[in-house]
């Protein structure tokens, strides 16, 4: 299940450029949200930490750092403090996903990959699959 993990990320950088694990994360929880309803199980391997106002991907970023053609970009200010920072495809890569798997991304990117942090944060803790895991 890793390598389709490694895939998908790849798969949402190549189609929405430089995001921060923080979207990711988001647009991740959405497919296997997604994957769950249409097929009753997740799509992903990842441990998400949830509590009722927020989650996290445990050890997110530095699985990302390990993705060959993914790079770690850090925005500094004059005085050299990060400000910003990113991940980014820098390679052209071949994604081999399942026909679903990419048609559920789609779908996600298409509904969810525009909104803003604070719409795409409130949009997952508003799902029900959002809610029974915090339950559990």
């Amino acid at each position: 299940m890793k390598r389709m993990d490694k895939e998908i990320v790849l798969y949402l950088l190549k189609k929405i450029p430089d995001q921060h694990p923080f979207r990711l994360s988001r647009l991740l929880f959405l497919l296997d949200a997604a994957c769950e309803k249409k097929n009753g199980k997740r799509c992903t391997s990842f441990g998400y930490v949830v509590t009722p106002y927020g989650f996290y991907i445990d050890k997110f970023p530095p699985f990302l750092e390990e993705i060959d053609g993914i790079e770690k970009i850090e925005i500094t200010d004059e005085q050299g403090h990060p400000v910003k920072g990113f991940f980014r495809l820098t390679k052209k890569v071949n994604i081999d996903l399942p026909p679903e798997v990419k048609n559920l991304l789609d779908s996600v990117i298409s509904e969810y990959g525009h909104l803003e942090d604070e719409k795409l944060q409130q949009r997952v803790i508003s799902l029900p699959e959002y809610q029974r895991r915090i339950k559990t």
